[in-house]
Order: C-alpha cells, then sequence, then structure tokens
C-alpha cells in the first residue's frame, strides 16, 4: 500500500500538460514578431538634415531683385526698363549674398527660409512693376498734329440750286422783270389718278416709303458720306478719316 501511494502522487497528468503546450504557442509567435520588429525598426530616431545646396543662392537672388522694385516703386519710377535692369541688378547682388549666406551657416534651414520668402514675393513685385509703368495719358494732353480748317459747309436749300456770284435775293440781269407787265401764274397741281402710274408722285429713295399720300416700295439708293462733317470734325478737334455708308430702308414723311 505505501509503494502504491507513492506512485500516485509522482504520475503527472495527461490533460494539464496539452493545456499548457497550447497556451505557449500564441505567446511565443507574439514574442517572436517582436523581437522581429525590433531588429528591422531603427534603434533611434533622429531628424534629417535640410541640405542648403542652391536654395541660398536661389533665394538670395530673387529677394535682391524684389527689393529693388520695390524700392524704385516707393521713389515712383515709371519706365519699364529702370524696373528690369534694376531687378537683374539686385538679383546678381542677392545671388552672391545668398552665396555666403549658405557657406557661413551651419544650419540648412537659413536657405530655406531665403527662398521661401523670395518665392513668396514675386507675384507682389510683378504686380507693383506693372502697375508702376502702365501708361497714363497727361492730363489736358491732344492730339500733336493740327486739324486742318475746313470752311464749314452749306448744303443750300432742299429743291434750290445754287447760283455763284449772285447774292441770294438778286435776279440776273438778262431776266430782270419789265415793270408794269403781268406776272405769270403757276399751274394750279394736279391731283395723280386713283391706282394710276405715270403721276407726279416722286420716286421713293428707300425700300418702305410712308406719307400722307401712300405707301410705295422702291430700290433703296446707298450713300457714302464721311462720319464727321466739317463742323463737327472742327469742333470735336478729330480728323474726318472714315466714311460710312448708309443704306435706308423705311423713310415716313409727316
Amino acid at each position: 500500500m505505501p509503494m502504491t501511494n507513492e506512485f500516485r502522487q509522482h504520475r503527472t497528468n495527461p490533460r494539464g500538460g496539452a493545456r499548457s503546450a497550447r497556451a505557449s504557442g500564441p505567446c511565443a509567435f507574439a514574442l517572436a514578431v517582436v523581437t522581429a520588429m525590433s531588429t528591422v525598426a531603427p534603434r533611434t530616431a533622429h531628424a534629417e538634415e535640410v541640405s542648403p545646396s542652391g536654395k541660398g543662392i536661389a533665394g538670395g537672388a530673387l529677394l535682391g531683385g524684389e527689393i529693388v522694385v520695390f524700392g524704385e516703386a516707393l521713389f515712383g519710377v515709371r519706365n519699364g526698363w529702370a524696373y528690369a535692369l534694376g531687378a537683374l541688378g539686385g538679383a546678381a547682388a542677392g545671388g552672391v549674398g545668398g552665396h555666403f549666406i549658405e557657406q557661413g551657416v551651419d544650419d540648412g534651414r537659413v536657405p530655406a527660409y531665403l527662398l521661401a520668402g523670395g518665392l513668396a514675393l514675386v507675384i507682389p513685385a510683378l504686380v507693383i512693376a506693372l502697375d508702376q509703368t502702365r501708361y497714363l495719358p497727361a492730363e489736358g494732353a491732344r492730339d500733336d498734329r493740327p486739324v486742318q480748317s475746313l470752311p464749314p459747309s452749306d448744303p443750300g436749300q432742299p429743291g434750290g440750286s445754287a447760283v455763284v456770284g449772285v447774292p441770294s435775293g438778286s435776279t440776273p440781269a438778262g431776266n430782270a422783270p419789265t415793270p408794269g407787265a403781268p406776272q405769270p401764274t403757276s399751274p394750279p397741281p394736279t391731283t395723280p389718278p386713283a391706282g394710276g402710274g405715270g403721276g407726279a408722285t416722286p420716286g421713293p429713295q428707300s425700300l418702305i416709303n410712308l406719307n400722307e399720300g401712300g405707301f410705295y416700295v422702291g430700290v433703296p439708293v446707298p450713300e457714302v458720306r464721311p462720319v464727321f462733317t466739317a463742323a463737327q470734325a472742327k469742333a470735336l478737334a478729330v480728323q474726318n478719316t472714315g466714311s460710312e455708308l448708309r443704306f435706308p430702308v423705311v423713310r415716313v414723311q409727316f
């Protein structure tokens, strides 16, 4: 009996050993993953250094040209060549200064700041330069070429004829009326027959003609005339060099 009890005490439980083996499997897998990640990942994190190569020269050139443009605008310069040459000179000087700044500093962020500032001021500098060099006419400026003084045009009275050398209101000597002679009487106006043609009605000058006598359709007569008359050109102080084409379409008489 004592030997049997001792044998029971040292016997292992097979179910407990299987459970411990199942529990240790996931733990071993997680430990392996953590070990692999720690091996691949860098042990210490550090910031990457900014390379200053070229940034200081470019930023200095931009800032140099922009400073010159702003200075010329403050002094009221309006010549475009002055802005162009000044910007080129300022860019050259700024590029040299940016090179020395780039070589003299240990921090690579300083040249990067120069470049960022130069790029930010490009558009304001262009706007100011274009605004200062735009064309502004002088107050009260007029055309240098004087307008030719032309005599005023006299179209005359409608339906009359001009007689050169004879003042208005007088008759020629050969047609002077004889004292005491009866004056000729003009015949009464005749009315054209209704619906007939060949009467005394004047020919239409427009495509559609309306007057007290009726409605007419005819062939329009085009006319080419100057844009301004001589009096209008003299009053407006402009040169009458253009012409206009008039094509009458509707004519109404009351």
